[in-house]
C-alpha cells in the first residue's frame, strides 16, 4: 500500500474512467429524442437519468465496499462486463418501461470508475496522493462531460441507439485489458460481507467529517444535475432551437473545469483541502447567479457552464481527498459512502430540476441551484467551526 503508481497505470485509470463513466450520462442530451421516440412527456422522460443515478448510488453502497475485502482488479472486470452487456441491451429497448428498468440496473453495475479512486489512493505514496487521486478523478469529470458531447453527435448522425452500442463494446474490451494493465491488490478487510456493510455504517456514525463531506457532496451534485438535466430543455426551445449535437457541445465547455482537477489535487497536497473547497463553493454560487440572468443569452450560459464545472469539480476533489485520510484500510468504504450520497443527491437534483423547470423554467432552476450551494457552504462553515473548537 502506498508504494507508488506508475505513469502508465495512472494513464490507464484515467482513460478507463473517461470511457466507463459516460454510461451514466449518455442519456442526458437525448431526453428530447427519447421523449418523442417513446411518446412520453418531458417531465416523465426525466425518470431515465434519475433512475440511472439511483441505480448507480445503490451499486456504490452495495458493491464498492467489496474493494476492501476482495481483489479490486476482479471487481473492476465483473463491473465492466455487466455494465457493458446492459448498455447493449438498452439500445434495443422495446418500450419506455424496459428502457427505465435497464437504465437502473446498468447504473447499479457501473461502479468501476468509483472502484478505481480508492485503488489509486492506496497505490500512491502519501506525498503524491492528492495529485494522483485528482488526476484519476479528472478522468471521471472529463468522461461525464465528454459523454454529453459524444452522445449528442452520435445521436444526430447515427441514431440514439448507436451511443449505447459503442458504450457496451468499450466496457467489454476494457474488462479484458484490465487484467494486464493494473496490479493485483491485497484485501484489507477480513470478515463477512455483512460485517463489511456494518463497518461502513459505523464510519458514518463515528466520524463527523464523513457526514459533513457526504452531505456537501450530495447537495453540490444535486445542483449540478439539476442544471444539466434541464439545460437540454432550455437549449432545444426558443430562442435557441439547438440540435442534439450542438447541445452536446456544451458538455465540452465543462472539460476546461475538469482539467483543473489535477491542479486542485496538487494544491490540496500543499495547502490543505479547506482552501480549495472554499474556492469551489464560491465559483459554484457565482455561476448560478450568472445563469439566473442568462435564460436568453448564450454567452451567459457558456460563462456559467465554465465556472460551474470548475467550482463543482474543485470542491468535489478536495472533499473526497480529505475523507481518504481518515483510514487507509477503509478507503473503498469511504469512497462508497461519499459517492452514494453524491449520486443520491444527483438523482434528486435531476428530479427537483425538472420540477423547477415545470414551475418557473430557467430562472427557477438557476435560483434553486444557488440555494443548494448556499446550503453546502453553511454545512462546511459549521464543520470548520466544530473542528476549530475541538482542537482548542
Amino acid at each position: 500500500m502506498g508504494k507508488g503508481v506508475s505513469r502508465s497505470q495512472v494513464l490507464f485509470m484515467v482513460v478507463t474512467c473517461i470511457l466507463v463513466i459516460g454510461n451514466l450520462y449518455y442519456n442526458q442530451p437525448l431526453l428530447g429524442i427519447l421523449a418523442r421516440e417513446f411518446g412520453v412527456a418531458e417531465k416523465t422522460v426525466s425518470l431515465i437519468p434519475a433512475l440511472t443515478l439511483i441505480g448507480y448510488a445503490i451499486g456504490i453502497l452495495l458493491l464498492v465496499p467489496l474493494g476492501d475485502m476482495m481483489e479490486r482488479r476482479k471487481l473492476l472486470q465483473v463491473s465492466m462486463t455487466a455494465a457493458g452487456s446492459l448498455a447493449l441491451a438498452i439500445a434495443f429497448s422495446p418500450n419506455f418501461a424496459v428502457l427505465c428498468a435497464l437504465s437502473f440496473v446498468m447504473g447499479f453495475f457501473n461502479v468501476s470508475a468509483t472502484v478505481l479512486i480508492p485503488f489509486s489512493a492506496n497505490l500512491a505514496r502519501p506525498e503524491e496522493r492528492g495529485k494522483v487521486v485528482g488526476t484519476v478523478l479528472s478522468g471521471i469529470l472529463l468522461g461525464s462531460l465528454m459523454a454529453r458531447t459524444l452522445s449528442g453527435f452520435m445521436a444526430q448522425h447515427l441514431g440514439w441507439q448507436s451511443i449505447f452500442i459503442f458504450a457496451g463494446a468499450v466496457n467489454l474490451i476494457l474488462a479484458l485489458v484490465t487484467q494486464w494493465a493494473l496490479p493485483a491488490s491485497e484485501p484489507q478487510f477480513h470478515g463477512s460481507y455483512k460485517a463489511l456493510l456494518r463497518s461502513t455504517l459505523e464510519l458514518i456514525r463515528d466520524f463527523q467529517l464523513v457526514r459533513e463531506a457526504a452531505m456537501m457532496g450530495a447537495i453540490l451534485f444535486g445542483s449540478f444535475s439539476a442544471f444539466w438535466t434541464t439545460l437540454t430543455f432550455l437549449l432545444e426551445a426558443e430562442p435557441f432551437n439547438y440540435s442534439p449535437q450542438t447541445i452536446g457541445l456544451f458538455g465540452a465547455l465543462g472539460m476546461i473545469g475538469a482539467l483543473a482537477a489535477p491542479l486542485a489535487g496538487r494544491y490540496a497536497d500543499k495547502k490543505g483541502t479547506a482552501a480549495t473547497i472554499r474556492l469551489g463553493l464560491y465559483c459554484s454560487m457565482a455561476a448560478f447567479a450568472i445563469l439566473a440572468l442568462s435564460s436568453t443569452f448564450v454567452v451567459g450560459i457558456i460563462l456559467g457552464v465554465l465556472i460551474l464545472d470548475l467550482g463543482i469539480q474543485v470542491a468535489h476533489i478536495s472533499n473526497q481527498t480529505r475523507m481518504f485520510e481518515i483510514s487507509a484500510e477503509a478507503r473503498s468504504r469511504l469512497s462508497s459512502i461519499y459517492v452514494f450520497f453524491y449520486f443520491i443527491g444527483g438523482s434528486l437534483g435531476s428530479y427537483i430540476g425538472s420540477q423547477l423547470w415545470s414551475w418557473g423554467k430557467w430562472p427557477a432552476v438557476s435560483l434553486g441551484g444557488l440555494v443548494f450551494c448556499l446550503g453546502a457552504s453553511m454545512i462546511f462553515a459549521k464543520g470548520q467551526k466544530i473542528r476549530y473548537f475541538a482542537s482548542h
